[in-house]
This record gives C-alpha cells, sequence and structure tokens, in this order.
C-alpha cells in the first residue's frame, strides 16, 4: 500500500475506534525500530509534510522525556501483568504499546482466546456500532482459507510475515481487503504472525469453510453475539 493511500484510509476512518487504534499501533512501530526499518517508506514524511510548522514550546524536551517515562512504565507494567500467564505472555507484552494495552485491558475484561483454524487463536480487542477489532496470532505455516468480505477490512502486521495470495507482507504493512476482493492470508515460516484486523462484517469464506458458514452461521460477527 502506497503512503497516499494509508493516508486516506486513516483519515477516512477518523471516529472509528478499529481504525483509530490500528493507525494508533501504526505508528507506534514506525516509530520504533524494534519493529521495522525500511528504506522505502515514506509515510511518516506524508504525514509530517500535511502538518503546519509550529515553534516549539518552552518545555517541549521535559514533556518528550515524560512521554518517554510514561512509555517505560506502561512497559513495565505489560511484563508485570503478563508475568505467570500461559506462553503467550511474552508474545503479547513484546508487542506495540497501542495494541498491547487493548489486549490486556480485553483480557482483564474477560474476554479469551479462541479456536479460529488449525494454528490460529483470535482475540476479540472490542467491537463498537459495528466495527471491530481483533487480534490474530498465526503460526508459521498456517493460515486463514479462501474468504471474501462484506465489508472493508484493513490488517495490520505487527510480527512475522504473510503472504495472501497477492502480496506479501510484513511488520508495519497494512493490508486493505475490500468486497469482491478474494485472498489467502497465510503466514510465512519463521517466526508467529501476529495481526490486528479493524473490520466491519464477517469474512466470507470459500469451498467447504463456505458451506459451514452458512450452515452454522460461523463465524458469528461479534455484534451479533449475546
Amino acid at each position: 500500500m502506497t503512503a497516499e493511500t494509508l493516508t486516506t484510509v486513516f483519515e477516512a476512518g477518523r471516529g472509528n475506534r478499529a481504525v483509530e487504534l490500528l493507525a494508533q499501533t501504526t505508528f507506534a512501530m514506525r516509530a520504533d525500530a524494534r519493529f521495522v526499518e525500511r528504506q522505502d517508506d515514506m509515510t511518516a514524511a506524508v504525514f509530517l509534510a500535511e502538518e503546519e510548522p509550529a515553534p516549539m514550546a518552552v518545555d517541549a524536551l521535559d514533556r518528550v522525556l515524560g512521554l518517554i517515562d510514561a512509555a517505560e512504565t506502561l512497559d513495565g507494567q505489560a511484563e508485570t501483568a503478563m508475568r505467570g500467564r500461559d506462553g503467550l505472555g511474552a508474545e503479547i507484552a513484546a508487542l506495540p504499546s497501542p495494541v498491547r494495552e487493548a489486549a490486556l485491558k480485553a483480557m482483564a475484561e474477560h474476554h479469551r482466546w479462541s479456536f479460529a483454524g488449525l494454528g490460529i487463536q483470535r482475540l476479540s480487542l472490542f467491537a463498537d456500532q459495528g466495527e471491530q477489532a481483533e487480534l490474530l496470532r498465526i503460526e508459521p505455516g498456517h493460515g486463514v482459507a479462501d474468504h471474501d468480505h462484506e465489508d472493508e477490512e484493513l490488517t495490520l502486521v505487527l510480527t512475522g510475515a504473510y503472504h495472501d495470495g497477492h502480496a506479501a507482507y510484513r511488520p508495519g504493512d497494512v493490508s486493505v481487503a475490500r468486497p469482491g476482493f478474494v485472498h489467502t492470508p497465510k503466514a510465512e515460516p519463521g517466526e508467529v504472525c501476529y495481526v490486528l484486523l479493524a473490520y466491519r462484517g464477517a469474512p466470507r469464506f470459500k469451498g467447504v469453510f463456505g458451506l459451514a458458514q452458512r450452515a452454522f452461521g460461523f463465524p458469528t460477527p461479534l455484534s451479533r453475539r449475546p
């Protein structure tokens, strides 16, 4: 996806909690060399170019240092919160802070990881007026069956990488899928692939999975769950 397209998508999603979480996580990743280091990414420059120049405040340095301290405090709290949990604890604690905090909040509210296919687990983060956000954990070599979409779906790669039959995506990449776009996301060999989804509606599976979906209503959109 080009930087201009990404800008358009995020602008269109203002007021949408799921898209805002995805945008915040994207920006956090692109400011952190642990997650992404790339020479061809012009997104940050595009956003900076759109900003109006402003004089630096007298307390700018103190405020920046305060933000750094606050971020380090959140990192420490996340590590403490996940200590003693199952094997996913360390993985969750290492995710970019916006999605990590959303995951911790969801788990504190008793949202559970659920089975989403062989080698795939999903955690519902929230559903807000039909807008949904969820975290997927995909083991290398595993993936989601062929599917179309009822509405727009944004996918941000957090760790690992995947190929959907059209293109390859790695940490920091955002995929936009709309109705009529059929793909088959599959995690690449190597690191476990975590992705953040922001979407409306439910995927429309093809083949055997499609028959099961139509017969049993799986996966049921979160907005329709009791």
